[in-house]
């Protein structure tokens, strides 16, 4: 087999990737399979069945062009693609595909963001749509992820549709691709010029002119598609004190300036602070690569800098709701189940109906697709830095959220106020829910076997008491059962199976779970208590049998 691959390296793509690794990696390509999973692939570049390049990204589209085939009287299809290597490759490899199979593609003439692919899908009412993206990972991955018309993810029942087209197509390197020139020039369309205006109008509706004052904000892109569409929707809405990270609002798909282009990481912040703290700027924001998550940093009036995890910004989203939105009759949030306890408990607290559903937006979209009719959705967001206020874009959106954050800080500038402030407030209304996110590393195939062993070990040996903390519900969303420990009550979860073990205390709770994208087991605390590190650290010691956290 790798015979066969080296021959076509010349124009697989990705030769130049290829040359620069290690034998290891390199034979790891040819004894996997990249596996079409949860609404995509995600993958490294390299040779061979198990890495991206031209041929595996040609079986992925010959495979979703099938699959549109057999379910689609009229298929149709928006491609969009980010400012990664070879994403605009990949885009016109699939577009050429899927035109030869009679399906109607609109492609995008330069890189597009994330939630800008989902509201086209929706405007342009589309069969489906693809993504080339691999968000924030390192510079040698890409990915593609699959939407469905409603403009989110393709769910669960989809994605398995899709992977069996996919792998009844054996050998990458013999597929019978017959490119049809008449058929691509006929199906080929490009992206109306004017679904951007659209997208803005959404936006100017949902957020409102952000009030004039002093507040200034730095921004970076982090080398990403936020600029200039993230600066272009703020001064529609009247707001221009902001500066660009000159150096990281370059497109640079390597990324040079960042460790990691992940506003999770404190680190992709470090430029930005130190051009805020040199012109006092009072506001940092940061958004990925393709736009779908952001995070900020705040600056207060003597220099001291103050970070915002993804649960507390969701939280300081609905204060902002509650305190200068009238809201409706039956407002309704939606999080994931790991996403904490403080932006729940407050929510509740204002009458807002808390849903919660599985990790992964694609289940918020579904949520927001099962609301009554007398419910209303205002707001959702996952601790991993997701959000997304309005409901004409089906995906975690940035760029709706940016302006929103804005507004939010402009308005308590105006009051003498920060967004420290503003959390304070929270914390003291509710209490001092603590959120730490955490995972460990678990290499190659017998990494994954240890992550197995681990669950089923928990599942099995569940203590009364963890870290002093008294264990009063046991989740189990594998088996969809959720037992009280006080009456050892049985009660069914309605939400889908997922290999999800959440333990409940009257502090708050504990969750694990194994990365769907990485050889990691997933580590969730969200507690009030004095003692947060001791608690967490003994919590962390029981469940890892004594070993500390890697990542």
């Amino acid at each position: 087999m790798k015979d066969n691959w080296i021959k076509h390296k010349a124009d697989s793509l990705v030769g130049s990737f290829y040359d620069q690794q290690s034998s290891q990696f390199q034979q790891e390509g040819f004894e996997t399979t990249l596996s079409f999973g949860t609404a995509g692939i995600r993958g490294q570049f390299g040779l061979g069945p198990g890495r991206l390049n031209r041929y595996t990204i040609q079986r992925l589209a010959l495979g979703i062009a099938y699959y549109l085939q057999d379910n689609m009287a009229q298929p149709s299809i928006v491609i969009h693609y980010d400012i990664r290597h070879l994403s605009a490759e990949f885009a016109d490899i699939i577009a050429h595909i899927l035109a030869s199979h009679h399906i109607k593609v609109y492609v995008s003439d330069t890189y597009q963001t994330t939630p800008q692919l989902s509201y086209a899908v929706r405007y342009l009412q589309t069969s489906a749509g693809i993504m080339i993206t691999a968000s924030h990972n390192p510079k040698d991955y890409n990915g593609i992820k699959v939407y469905g018309a409603d403009g989110a993810q393709i769910d669960d029942v989809a994605s398995l549709e899709v992977a069996k087209y996919i792998e009844q197509l054996d050998d990458p390197l013999h597929l019978d691709i017959e490119l049809n020139e008449t058929l691509i020039k006929e199906n080929i369309l490009p992206l109306p010029k004017d679904i951007n205006q659209y997208y803005f109008a959404e936006i100017n509706q949902l957020i409102g002119d952000i009030p004039p004052s002093n507040l200034n904000v730095v921004y970076t892109s982090l080398h990403g598609t936020g600029t200039p569409i993230i600066p272009k929707v703020l001064s529609h809405l009247h707001f221009n004190n902001i500066e660009l990270v000159d150096a990281q609002c370059k497109i640079d798909p390597d990324f040079s300036s960042v460790k990691s282009a992940n506003p999770e990481e404190h680190e992709a912040f470090d430029l930005a602070i130190k051009q805020a703290q040199y012109s006092k700027a009072d506001l940092i924001i940061a958004t990925d690569p393709d736009v779908d998550r952001m995070g900020f940093v705040e600056r207060d009036h003597d220099g001291h800098i103050h970070y915002f995890n993804g649960s507390e910004i969701g939280a300081l989203m609905i204060k902002y709701l509650v305190d200068y939105r009238t809201l409706p009759k039956q407002p309704v949030m939606i999080q994931s189940i790991v996403s904490g306890e403080l932006g729940k408990r407050f929510a509740k607290q204002h009458g807002v109906t808390v849903k919660e559903v599985l990790i992964g937006f694609k289940f918020i979209a579904k949520a927001i697709r099962e609301l009554r009719e007398d419910e209303t959705f205002i707001f959702a967001y996952e601790e991993s830095y997701g959000y997304l206020a309005g409901e004409f874009v089906r995906d975690k959106d940035a760029i709706q959220v940016v302006p929103l954050v804005i507004k939010y800080a402009s308005i308590l500038k105006n009051e003498g106020k920060t967004l420290h402030d503003a959390l304070t407030d929270i914390y003291e209304e509710v209490g001092y829910y603590r959120d730490q996110p955490t995972s460990k590393i678990f290499e190659g195939q017998k990494g994954q076997q240890e992550i197995a062993t681990l669950m089923e070990y928990l599942r099995q040996h569940i203590p009364d008491t963890l870290g002093g903390l008294k264990v009063i519900a046991v989740e189990d969303y594998q088996s969809q059962k959720r037992i009280n420990r006080r009456d050892d009550k049985v009660e069914a979860i309605s939400l889908p199976k997922s290999n999800v073990i959440r333990l409940i205390f009257e502090e708050g709770f504990v969750a694990l779970r194994p990365s769907g994208t990485e050889p990691k087991l997933k580590f969730y605390l969200s507690l009030n208590v004095d003692d947060f590190e001791q608690v967490s650290k003994a919590i962390y010691h029981y469940i890892f049998n004594n070993s500390e956290p890697n990542a």
